[in-house]
């Protein structure tokens, strides 16, 4: 909708990119401020940092693996590419838990009280970079003649993006004013947005990334990580009694 914020003869000010270093900068802020005061600051910087490089790295990866083999080996030998656009969520989704599990595994004890302010960092994060897909127009929607429909490549679309947005940031604020343990909150996180990211799917019109058998790449995750929410809540909740 709107690709470009600002043009004159030196300067393009993309609304994708801004976004996206708006998500992260959001993050970092939110991140910082809910880090216990008996975590140290420097593994919280190699927590934040890590997390950082291996979720742009696996967003990258993922895009170019769900992509024609002609069209991937291309990308890839572009700077641009990896300096700018095409990011899978789940590609870095996964980049981020293989580095807190490496980081687990060379003897950086990750603890719930230090993985705790990833979570919300993450989630508003998140909503925030839809955004910037929705400003992009890219994630869209397939036509419909809802009252929610959005004008977008000549047809009034679902708006998939400004859906996860809203969703994620609700959920976001209810994290953050929730008592409930925090075990259980992660469990909720999996499941909800593992429901809504598979629902979204059977929305969204960019079918650039094509399908696993009956099913999109993305909704594969989804079912992983809503299986992976109903094993620890049950586990929390067994563990609790």
């Amino acid at each position: 909708m709107f690709p470009i914020l600002y043009q004159n003869h030196d300067l393009i000010l993309y609304s994708y990119p801004l976004m996206m270093g708006l998500g992260w900068g959001v993050a970092y802020q939110i991140y910082f401020s809910l880090v216990a005061s008996t975590t140290s600051q420097k593994h919280a910087h190699i927590l934040f940092w890590g997390i950082f490089v291996s979720a742009w790295i696996g967003s990258k990866i993922l895009f170019t693996l769900t992509l024609p083999s002609l069209e991937s080996s291309d990308i890839l030998a572009s700077l641009s590419f990896w300096t700018g656009g095409g990011f899978v969520f789940y590609g870095g989704f996964l980049g981020g838990v293989l580095f807190l599990s490496l980081y687990h595994a060379f003897g950086f004890k990750l603890t719930l009280e230090k993985f705790w302010p990833i979570l919300p960092a993450l989630i508003f994060g998140h909503g925030i970079g839809r955004l910037g897909c929705m400003m992009a127009g890219c994630c869209f929607g397939k036509p419909t003649d809802w009252v929610w429909g959005v004008l977008l490549h000549e047809h009034y679309r679902h708006p998939t993006q400004l859906i996860e947005a809203f969703s994620l940031m609700t959920f976001g604020f209810y994290l953050l004013k929730s008592h409930k343990p925090r075990m259980i909150l992660f469990s909720f996180y999996l499941g909800f947005y593992g429901v809504l990211r598979f629902v979204i799917e059977q929305l969204r019109a960019d079918e650039v990334r094509g399908q696993w058998g009956s099913l999109t790449p993305s909704q594969w995750i989804s079912i992983l990580l809503i299986s992976s929410g109903v094993f620890i809540y049950l586990r929390s909740k067994k563990s609790a009694t």
